[in-house]
């Protein structure tokens, strides 16, 4: 009897439990777990959606610390496509299977940016900074305000420092003299969500030739790239040859490729730059 009684409840568990397992499988929520980020920086999106079936998520900052992870919950099991945009990038559309229950995009979807809003010139500010001459690069918009927040574009910076020394005519005061440094610079990004301007860069001060002049001329050039019509490598190629030009034939030399909007160059010089830093 007894043992009886122990295969009648043995039969009934084996019922019980994939019952029980079936109706917890059909109540588990269908969600997808994501993050995306800049291409080029690795860091936040500014005002970016996402949409995934009739369900939207806003993101305006997000941190400093790397991309931040998104979910969405209550989606319907099977094929779907997770839509990503944002002002001034190129949109994502990425095809998804879901699967009852959790489901997780492992790598970042990268966007690309391809323009910075109303961009009309840059200013840069210079300072010495444990000798080397650190840059503060400033996007100035068509109404003459700082662009604050906008993708970062994989621009290409170089810069000519020559000594300032009086001009040998009336016409201005001063000229530039002997040529202390010359080259392409590193730059860097920003992501600090305060923060008023994004890129920086520097030059070290062990790579500017000591002069007895107080004052210097820094000559920039300074390309933004469309993305969608250039890739770093091109850009760099067509960069090489444009730096070994007189700097006041480069923006002639690179109309070849502004005509077709593959980038944008702003060539801009800074007169009386102290260079008592070193």
């Amino acid at each position: 009897m007894k043992k009886r009684y122990t295969l009648m409840i043995l039969a009934a568990l084996l019922i019980i439990i994939p019952a029980v397992t079936f109706i917890a499988v059909s109540r588990a929520d269908t969600t997808l777990e994501f993050q995306f980020q800049d291409k080029v920086s690795g860091e936040w999106v500014w005002g970016a959606t996402a949409v995934l079936q009739n369900r939207m998520i806003r993101s305006h900052f997000q941190t400093d610390q790397g991309p931040a992870p998104y979910t969405f919950t209550h989606l319907r099991p099977g094929e779907a496509v997770l839509e990503i945009s944002a002002p001034h990038y190129v949109t994502r559309q990425i095809p998804v299977t879901l699967k009852r229950g959790s489901n997780r995009i492992d790598e970042p979807v990268e966007l690309v940016g391809y323009e910075i809003p109303n961009l009309s010139r840059w200013v840069i500010f210079e300072e010495w900074i444990n000798r080397n001459l650190a840059l503060d690069l400033r996007p100035i918009s068509t109404t003459g305000r700082a662009v604050v927040n906008h993708p970062c574009l994989d621009i290409w910076l170089g810069a000519r420092i020559s000594a300032q020394v009086p001009a040998d005519s009336e016409a201005a005061d001063y000229r530039r003299g002997e040529v202390l440094f010359t080259g392409q610079l590193e730059w860097r990004w920003d992501p600090t969500p305060e923060s008023t301007y994004r890129y920086y860069a520097w030059i070290p001060g062990t790579q500017i030739a000591s002069h007895t002049e107080r004052l210097w001329v820094v000559d920039y050039v300074l390309i933004v790239p469309d993305p969608r019509k250039i890739t770093s490598t091109e850009l760099d190629q067509i960069m090489t040859r444009a730096w070994e030009q007189p700097l006041d034939e480069i923006e002639s030399y690179l109309r070849q490729y502004t005509s077709d909007g593959r980038l944008t160059p702003y060539i801009f010089s800074s007169w009386n730059v102290e260079g008592a830093g070193l």
